[in-house]
């Protein structure tokens, strides 16, 4: 099998971007590409911490729900739900897995993505591993008070800026309990809770901190996703 060959099988065909409308609250990152789709209601340009939305679609979730499921054997046939779960269940913990492509000869990393992005069945040398990462969900309370502190006025742009840098952080901070994340020597890490506040504590974040820039960039994008939080990109 050519290299190219094998590069098409391990990418599989390629997903189509979601498109994106104006808003009334723009994202402080300036963040070049757009991992939600969304509509605006009325257009406006009035400044607002509350987005004026219409749709969420989560276009990649749904390609790789369905792909799943097709595949899934029949037999194996998993919990089902009659309706759609619009109310948090602070006990219920949402999960987020993660898919490591690495040399076990090294220990240098070629890949972290979504589980089902890649055909990773194809590698010969490369390792698989994956990781879970399990947050306390955001209920719309939660989500308020995050837009409140993470936002700030621009007044060259005339809006309201929401430092999304900021507003991940809070969802770390303060959602992160659990994960299967291990350090090089095989130790695992441990998310220490702070009883006084009840999030993740300084020395926890410190060392997560630590971890390749990729890394948390993809579980907080993937944790975003879950939740439907919308961003727009400045044109």
């Amino acid at each position: 099998m050519s290299a190219e060959n094998k590069n098409e099988e391990l990418l599989g065909p390629e997903t189509k971007s979601p498109e994106v409308q104006d808003t009334s609250v723009i994202d402080g990152a300036n963040v070049p590409e757009v991992e939600m789709a969304w509509s605006n209601a009325d257009g406006g340009s009035i400044s607002s911490i509350a987005p004026s939305v219409e749709k969420v679609v989560d276009t990649e979730g749904i390609n790789i729900v369905e792909k799943k499921s097709s595949d899934k054997d029949e037999e194996k046939e998993e919990e089902k739900y009659a309706f759609p779960q619009l109310f948090v269940q602070r006990e219920k913990l949402i999960e987020i897995q993660i898919e490591v492509v690495f040399d076990p000869y090294g220990g240098d990393i070629y890949s972290i993505a979504q589980p089902g992005m890649l055909n990773t069945a194809v590698l010969e040398t490369l390792r698989v591993v994956n990781y879970t990462f399990k947050f306390r969900p955001v209920n719309y309370d939660d989500m308020h008070k995050y837009r409140k502190q993470a936002s700030a006025y621009d007044s060259k742009a005339g809006e309201l800026v929401i430092n999304r840098l900021q507003l991940r952080t809070f969802f770390l901070v303060n959602h992160l309990r659990e994960t299967d994340l291990v350090k090089a020597n095989g130790e695992p890490f441990v998310v220490e809770i702070d009883p006084e506040n009840d999030n993740m504590s300084l020395k926890s974040l410190t060392e997560i901190f630590q971890t390749v820039p990729a890394l948390l960039d993809v579980v907080m994008t993937l944790f975003e996703r879950k939740l439907l939080i919308l961003f727009q990109v400045s044109q």
